[in-house]
């Protein structure tokens, strides 16, 4: 009799797409499409002028008569300039890489820490050595800074501080940010 075993072999989950900010381009979008409502809002009132629902002229025929015979004027190559900037901007708004907004965790799946919350962690971790007050953090993707309030001027607690901060950091991130540690005697 012959026996068969089957090895299975486990699969890992396919990491997931970090978290990103919203796209530049969808705040310009945002405008466009204002600008296309107000447009929008012009033609049916002309279109109500039009018809005799309401009295006037209509404005797209004052913009036009306006516009009619008109030549070049010193104001008009400085305003194409600032067209030509503004939309050479609206399309790097559109080719730029949304940013991160957090950082990876080691984990089987993908898992993210906030900047907000590696402060939180930051602040939490330089509480809790003995000598120190108060703390308050900030963080970027790249550094967390920490200002400490100690009780005296012993430069070995700023050391046990940044120790402190960098092992509870290093645990939930993949790569762990660079630690700044600012420390202020007595409570202000």
């Amino acid at each position: 009799m012959t026996t068969t075993q089957e090895r299975t072999t486990a699969v890992d989950p396919a990491s997931g797409r970090p978290p990103v900010a919203a796209p530049a381009a969808g705040y310009v979008g945002a405008l466009i499409a204002l600008l296309i409502l107000a447009a929008g809002a012009v033609a049916l009132r002309d279109a109500a002028v039009h018809f005799g629902w309401l009295r006037g002229t209509a404005w797209t025929d004052t913009a036009v008569s306006g516009l009619d015979g008109l030549t070049y004027q010193g104001w008009m190559l400085p305003a194409g300039i600032v067209a030509v900037l503004i939309g050479l901007w609206w399309v790097s708004a559109a080719l730029r890489p949304r940013r991160r907004t957090a950082l990876a965790v080691p984990a089987e799946t993908s898992v993210w820490i906030a900047k907000a919350d590696l402060a939180r962690l930051a602040s939490a971790a330089a509480a809790s050595v003995p000598g120190v007050l108060d703390s308050r953090s900030s963080a970027s993707l790249r550094t967390v800074k920490v200002t400490a309030d100690v009780t005296g001027s012993d430069p070995a607690l700023k050391a046990a501080i940044t120790t402190a901060v960098a092992e509870a950091i290093g645990g939930f991130t993949t790569t762990t940010p660079r630690i700044k540690v600012r420390t202020r005697t007595g409570a202000n």
